[in-house]
């Protein structure tokens, strides 16, 4: 098992791939699986009793792929639900069709007084008094009740169980999150000193406290159904179908790699762990002079020239077995080499 690393700092990681794992139990707190094509797979234990037979529960997940909720304990069934994502005033205002709200009108001296009207209509905006008089402005700033604004997006579930929990374990896909490896090697007269970190990026996800795990590889998303196609020829037909079948056929071997410890991910943060502790390892420089023997044709030779081949330079770190550096599972990622000068820098 080796590092094999070119000059250029190019990493060829020949280690063994820790095999699929199973999902941790959350234990109540969150558990991800971040793809390295930005999915998220979330694992939540949220603070739900959920009684036996059918109950419903409002449940704030933020952005999410709707389609992809399911619950994780078994004998609890999601019978529907409702997600709605929107968090800004408009909606807010949707949620208040029917019901009354109170809208504050500012007087002059600083004094004010509210309104309180029904919501009758969004598309033209039609508001009842209690006189029975309709308007179309808002008489002033409205108030929304906090059960019609939310600030993360909520979905409204219907479930079924047969039996009790103390909590309700919810799975779903998201996006936002992206991971890498990095490698750094630092070279001295003979060993070199090798550590490793994951480096985790949000851009939306935000996850407190939880659980991680990198799955590394091409795993295929399931296409949208396509609209009819127009009537077409049988060949043409034919060719239509073979495309749409290897358009899919993107599924590659994946490796699942667990990180110690729980992490903290929030929006616009970059957060990095250590894969291992700093190994030592003896390495091996190599130099490489590729051949310039032409492809076809006779070996033309003029005295006196000469040409200045280019030399590779590759070091080869082996990996002992019966070792932590040695036989831990490494994801693929980046090495960057070091050496000291003269001078120690």
């Amino acid at each position: 098992m080796r590092f094999v690393i070119t000059a250029a700092a190019a990493l060829t990681l020949a280690a063994a791939p820790l095999p699929a794992q199973s999902a941790p139990d959350s234990g109540g707190a969150v558990s991800l699986t971040i793809y390295n094509d930005g999915r998220v797979l979330v694992r939540r234990a949220l603070p739900f009793s959920l009684k036996r037979g059918n109950s419903t529960a409002r449940v704030a997940l933020g952005s999410i792929d709707a389609a992809t909720l399911f619950p994780l304990d078994a004998g609890v069934t999601l019978n529907g639900f409702e997600y709605d994502a929107a968090v800004d005033q408009e909606s807010a205002m949707r949620r208040a069709l029917g019901h009354k709200l109170r809208f504050v009108r500012e007087r002059a001296m600083g004094a004010a007084d509210t309104v309180v009207a029904t919501v009758l209509s969004l598309d033209p905006l039609q508001l009842g008094l209690a006189d029975g008089s309709v308007i179309f402005t808002m008489p002033g700033t409205p108030l929304y009740p906090p059960d019609l604004v939310s600030s993360r997006a909520t979905a409204q579930l219907r479930l079924s169980s047969t039996a009790a929990h103390d909590s309700l374990r919810l799975g779903y896909f998201t996006e936002g999150a992206n991971w890498s490896a990095a490698y750094e090697v630092l070279l001295g007269a003979r060993d070199a000193r090798i550590s490793g970190k994951a480096v985790l990026t949000s851009d939306n996800l935000d996850a407190s406290n939880a659980t991680v795990q990198l799955l590394a590889g091409s795993v295929s998303r399931a296409a949208p159904p396509r609209a009819p196609a127009p009537m077409m020829s049988k060949a043409r037909a034919e060719v239509a179908a073979f495309d749409a079948t290897a358009g899919e056929q993107r599924v590659g071997e994946f490796h699942l790699y667990s990180l110690p410890g729980r992490l903290s991910l929030h929006p616009g943060q970059t957060t990095a762990t250590a894969l291992f502790e700093p190994a030592s390892a003896n390495y091996q420089r190599r130099y490489v002079i590729p051949g310039e023997l032409p492809i076809w044709g006779p070996l033309m030779q003029h005295p006196g020239d000469e040409n200045q081949v280019p030399v590779q330079v590759t070091y080869v770190i082996p990996r002992k077995r019966g070792t932590d550096f040695g036989d831990r599972p490494l994801p693929m990622g980046v090495a960057r080499l070091y050496q000291a000068d003269t001078a120690g820098a």
